[in-house]
């Protein structure tokens, strides 16, 4: 398992989460690109590392909360830690997420609703200190890569939620994050 010493403030921890419901498994289809490693086309969820044994993350049920850094690491099945270039970004980040919590979840993800889900609170967090994007985001994808149908979970969880599906909108994944590879120093594989 990793330890403490091993990480840094700022680090990104990308997961696969071990809870294996609907919801994250419809993540993790939503993100995945056909030509990669399995462990990255699981990836569903992502946290930052604030110190002090402490992640930041959005969460479907509590929203944008602390979790102890043991408790966020064992939640999964594989934790990925990116660590990026620029140290200012990083201090702008840590204090960008303070902020947020206690903010809700973003159930919908639609760019302009209240709230974060996990790898919008990221990129929000990681903005520069003009404000622009550190990570670039990308259209949406709500689709089963196989067939080029909207994954029937998101049609039922969005018909659920009375709103339109954001296919194309900008947004962020926890993959597509992680594979910006060019903005991470190091990245580990746990």
């Amino acid at each position: 398992m990793l330890k403490n010493n091993n990480i840094q403030c700022g680090d990104i921890i990308f997961q696969s989460l071990k809870k294996n419901n609907a919801f994250n498994g419809a993540v993790s289809l939503s993100g995945a690109l056909s030509k990669i490693d399995e462990i990255t086309k699981s990836i569903n969820h992502v946290g930052l590392y604030i110190g002090n044994n402490t992640v930041i993350e959005a969460t479907q049920n509590y929203g944008v909360i602390e979790q102890s850094f043991t408790n966020f690491i064992c939640a999964a099945k594989h934790n990925i830690i990116g660590r990026i270039h620029d140290l200012v970004v990083i201090q702008n980040a840590l204090r960008r997420v303070k902020k947020c919590l206690g903010s809700p979840y973003n159930h919908s993800f639609h760019p302009n609703a209240d709230g974060f889900y996990c790898s919008e609170l990221i990129t929000y967090a990681f903005k520069t200190e003009q404000g622009n994007d550190y990570f670039a985001l990308y259209p949406m994808n709500f689709k089963d890569l196989a067939t080029n149908e909207i994954l029937s979970y998101w049609v039922d969880y969005y018909r659920d939620l009375n709103q339109i599906i954001p296919q194309h909108e900008l947004g962020s994944h926890p993959q597509q994050l992680l594979r910006q590879r060019h903005l991470f120093k190091t990245i580990l594989t746990l």
